[in-house]
């Protein structure tokens, strides 16, 4: 491929960085593909209206449906309900699917809602699919347990009509009756640069848009990317040379219903996955802002086994032993 051309097809190379090759010059990104002997089921639960939205949201979930339940009241409280539309991935069975369809049926939704299922995905890949017939010109990718503040819609549009070719990164904040002391949570020590400038780090499938032409540019999440952690930075990188600039949107936020820090597992899975996002992406710096290069992983496992590093939180001395860890024995496996 030559250098700056953008393809279709997931796992393409990256262009270089600053070409900006979107709209016109890159096809949509076909939707992955599925195994043709699973049951697919789509379910359309409301279309009100006939004109495009403005944005589409994006989620993909897995039996957690008194959550998605929560979360359609949280887009029914948005300021202006007609703006955008709501595309669902569902890992679960058909049955399952029509299931939660019906009950999100009662609530009779002021928006669009399309719900599709079946498969048993990856969730870039999920998220994929749920993003594949977005008809808004902005994607915002928002987790199941992600609750956007009523406004937190509108600030998304309102930040692409001023910033057309960047990623918005809303704030993420935990609910207060879930905070365990003064612990801040991983989601929200987010890295602020200058002004409203972000890092491609912050990133993530919980709250973050992007021109829908920019997503199907670059081919979408890696519909071969498996295992928990790394397609964010992933997809965020792949962004990031297509030209895009990272900014935190004033207004859209959202309340994150879940602790991370108490989850070691996943904090081990996250590290090995960010070693191999760097091993993908070498010579952009991403070891070094993802905390997995071989000097910060060495320095941080020796301080938090330390005297000192016993002061810490158990909880997040034991979080971010973890992510060491996990990034250790990637480094050590030559996982790729």
């Amino acid at each position: 491929m030559r250098p700056g051309a953008c393809s279709s097809t997931p796992r393409a190379s990256s262009p270089r960085r600053g070409t900006r090759c979107w709209p016109r010059s890159c096809a949509a990104a076909p939707a992955p593909p599925r195994d043709p002997t699973a049951a697919r089921s789509s379910v359309t639960v409301a279309v009100p209206g006939t004109s495009a939205p403005a944005i589409t949201v994006v989620t993909a979930s897995r039996f957690r449906h008194d959550t998605l339940l929560r979360k359609a009241e949280a887009l029914a409280r948005q300021r202006d309900p007609g703006a955008f539309e709501w595309r669902l991935y569902l890992n679960e069975p058909s049955a399952s699917v029509r299931t939660f369809a019906d009950r999100l049926a009662t609530l009779t939704p002021a928006f669009a809602v399309e719900i599709d299922g079946g498969d048993v995905l990856p969730v870039g890949t999920a998220r994929n699919r749920a993003a594949a017939a977005a008809r808004g010109r902005i994607v915002l990718f928002s987790d199941d347990d992600c609750m956007p503040d009523p406004g937190a819609i509108e600030a998304h549009v309102a930040f692409h009509e001023r910033v057309p070719d960047a990623a918005g990164i809303g704030r993420l904040r935990l609910p207060e009756h879930l905070r365990v002391g003064s612990r801040r949570e991983p989601f929200e020590r987010t890295a602020r640069l200058f002004g409203d400038r972000a890092s491609w780090i912050n990133f993530t499938g919980a709250n973050s848009s992007v021109p829908t032409a920019a997503f199907r540019a670059v081919g979408g999440y890696d519909a071969e990317w498996h295992g928990y952690g790394g397609e964010d930075p992933e997809l965020a990188l792949r962004l990031r040379a297509l030209g895009l600039r990272f900014r935190h949107v004033v207004g859209g936020d959202a309340l994150h219903e879940g602790r991370v820090s108490d989850d070691a597992d996943k904090a081990y899975s996250a590290g090995s996955a960010h070693v191999r996002v760097v091993r993908r992406h070498p010579r952009q710096g991403a070891a070094w802002l993802l905390g997995v290069h071989p000097v910060m992983i060495a320095l941080k496992r020796a301080w938090l086994r330390s005297p000192g590093g016993r002061l810490v939180d158990p909880a997040v001395r034991a979080y971010e032993l973890a992510y060491a860890d996990g990034a250790a024995a990637a480094w050590r496996d030559g996982e790729a």
